[in-house]
């Protein structure tokens, strides 16, 4: 075996991880949205944020590194190489736009839940923040670039 072929499945696993961290954030995301009561729902945002700082934020960053590592290792560059360029760009936009959007909409969330769970009634800015779904369509927007990334990665269009 050699190191292209074992960075390459570290970053095949880096990817399942990402993509782990993404199903385990949506699920409990959709159900606080869905649940009226604000225990569940409170729970439900724990959940996402748990996913959020444990599988998906750790995942994307060894997405990243082990991807940087693999294209180095092979000799592509990364200035030229046009699909590669891309496959940066969508990358660093998941990066450091929407996940860091996405935790802090979930913090937000989760902090008015916490509110009304003292007040035993949801909050103005609770309901505020659950008609915005802010983390629903960053969650959602991450889930629609991730195949865009594979293609550009696997079938390099340009």
């Amino acid at each position: 075996m050699t190191v292209t072929e074992i960075i390459r499945w570290l970053h095949f696993l880096s990817l399942f991880y990402m993509t782990f961290g993404l199903g385990a954030l949506m699920i409990p995301l959709w159900r606080g949205w869905r649940e009226t009561e604000i225990e569940r729902q409170l729970t439900a945002f724990e959940d996402a944020t748990t996913a959020h700082k444990a599988a998906l934020l750790p995942g994307t960053i060894l997405v990243g590194a082990t991807g940087v590592a693999l294209a180095g290792n092979i000799g592509w560059n990364f200035f030229t190489t046009g699909w590669l360029i891309a496959l940066e760009v969508i990358y660093l936009v998941v990066l450091f736009i929407c996940i860091p959007v996405l935790g802090h909409s979930l913090n937000r969330v989760q902090v008015e839940a916490l509110k009304s769970r003292k007040r035993r009634q949801p909050t103005s800015e609770l309901q505020e923040l659950l008609n915005d779904n802010v983390p629903i369509v960053f969650s959602l927007l991450i889930l629609f670039l991730i195949p865009v990334m594979l293609y550009f990665a696997e079938f390099r269009p340009f």
